[in-house]
């Protein structure tokens, strides 16, 4: 069943907001859609943005554990489980998400990239390295992203 136009523009409104990181007010937005819309994935996710954005870990990984389940074509929702679950659970639970969705998705950088970011935390940086150059091949961009990225800064000096 679609949106109907008010709905849609409550929708828009909620993305508008969450770009510019007013969580409360995506919230409020969210809050005027209809209540039968509110199982809808577009809906869900913006709710894993908000709830990222204002660091409600067991809520985003509730929702985007959802969206996992629904849509494993998507390595995204992949990815927001994983993170999601590594702020909520443990960094091991969270790798072994990614560890099944390399696998489903073995041409998406970003998993690999937040393997290698996983890895370095739990100090097995060899493990790490070999992550980052399968996401530097797959995608030469998270080169730039590793530069900055605090998770991987056991390895900078290593990136240049």
């Amino acid at each position: 069943m679609p949106l109907e136009s008010e709905d849609i523009h409550h929708l828009r409104a909620a993305h508008g907001y969450v770009e510019l990181g007013m969580y409360e007010d995506a919230t409020a937005e969210l809050g005027e859609i209809a209540p039968e819309y509110s199982d809808m994935d577009e809906l869900i996710a913006v709710r894993i943005a908000i709830h990222g954005g204002q660091k409600e870990w067991e809520s985003m990984r509730d929702e985007a554990r959802k969206m996992f389940e629904r849509d494993p074509a998507n390595p995204q929702w992949a990815i927001s489980f994983a993170y999601a679950t590594r702020r909520a659970q443990t960094i091991e639970d969270a790798k072994i998400i990614l560890l099944d969705a390399v696998e489903k998705h073995p041409d998406e950088a970003m998993i690999r990239y937040n393997l290698a970011c996983y890895e370095c935390q739990l100090g097995k940086l060899e493990t790490a390295k070999e992550y980052l150059d399968q996401a530097f091949t797959l995608e030469p961009k998270c080169r730039t992203l590793a530069l900055e990225d605090s998770d991987l800064k056991p390895l900078w000096g290593e990136l240049d």
